[in-house]
């Protein structure tokens, strides 16, 4: 890792890193960019330790949701640090974009419920991370950019999800612009679940939260799986395998708790 081992605090649970830090309050996992004098921006490293965390998470039970957050008030993250791509070979390019796949499709897929909280500005690798998440909270003067093409790069990755969250057209014009938008015109989109004051977002991002983490860890897992499916197969082998996660959650057990749950309250 970049800062060398992680340091837990007792109490609350908060692993501190450099430019990372990890915060645990119950089943819910605290992940906070911690760049602020660089916005935020992500560097190699920065990838690698989120990877190497996210891979953690992934077979940790004791965590539901993953609620990801940037460090101050100005920005949920710049996107990658420019600096890196300098002296940049097609190889080199390769390997650095292919850390940033890893980071989106961990995001896409460890079994936690994944919430980004954007406080301000959210660019380019960042908002393919945004992208990649299940909730999206923001607050209202944030703003979201993909300048990658004024980079003289094409926007990859997770930006494919573009068009599916704000529509071919509008997809179209961020990506082949590059231009700000706001939180206000993208939302228009239905691309947030919530656009809240600075004051709200860590309240609101909690909020969406617990209503999920209440729900059990494997039910949020096979969810997750049925969303991957969903967003890569055919409809009649989406539908099939939604049968298939159907019949599957018998054998969990978790089905017969919750509905004997469901009739004990309904005779109180």
């Amino acid at each position: 890792m970049e800062n060398g081992t992680r340091i837990f605090q007792g109490g609350g649970g908060t692993f501190m890193g450099q430019k990372l830090l990890f915060e645990r309050e119950g089943n819910i996992e605290w992940i906070t960019l911690n760049n602020p004098a660089k916005a935020n921006c992500l560097s190699r490293d920065m990838l690698i330790d989120l990877i190497e965390h996210l891979q953690m998470l992934k077979n940790n039970e004791q965590v539901s949701v993953v609620i990801i957050t940037g460090s101050g008030e100005r920005s949920f993250s710049a996107g990658m640090d420019v600096n890196e791509f300098v002296g940049l070979t097609p190889q080199t390019g390769y390997e650095l974009i292919s850390l940033l796949k890893q980071v989106c499709e961990l995001v896409r897929k460890i079994p936690q419920a994944v919430v980004v909280a954007i406080n301000g500005y959210c660019i380019g690798g960042a908002m393919e991370i945004a992208m990649a998440a299940d909730i999206r909270v923001a607050t209202k003067d944030a703003i979201f950019i993909m300048p990658e093409i004024k980079l003289g790069i094409p926007s990859v990755l997770d930006s494919v999800l573009l068009q599916q969250h704000i529509g071919l057209s509008r997809a179209k014009e961020m990506l082949l612009t590059g231009d700000a938008v706001s939180a206000v015109e993208i939302n228009q989109f239905g691309f947030l679940n919530a656009l809240v004051e600075l004051s709200e977002l860590k309240a609101t991002a909690e909020f969406f939260a617990h209503r999920i983490a209440i729900n059990h860890r494997v039910t949020i897992k096979q969810q997750k799986e049925l969303f991957e499916t969903w967003q890569n197969t055919s409809l009649d082998t989406a539908i099939q395998d939604s049968m298939n996660q159907f019949a599957l959650s018998f054998s969990t057990g978790v089905p017969q708790e919750k509905i004997a749950e469901f009739f004990a309250a309904k005779q109180k």
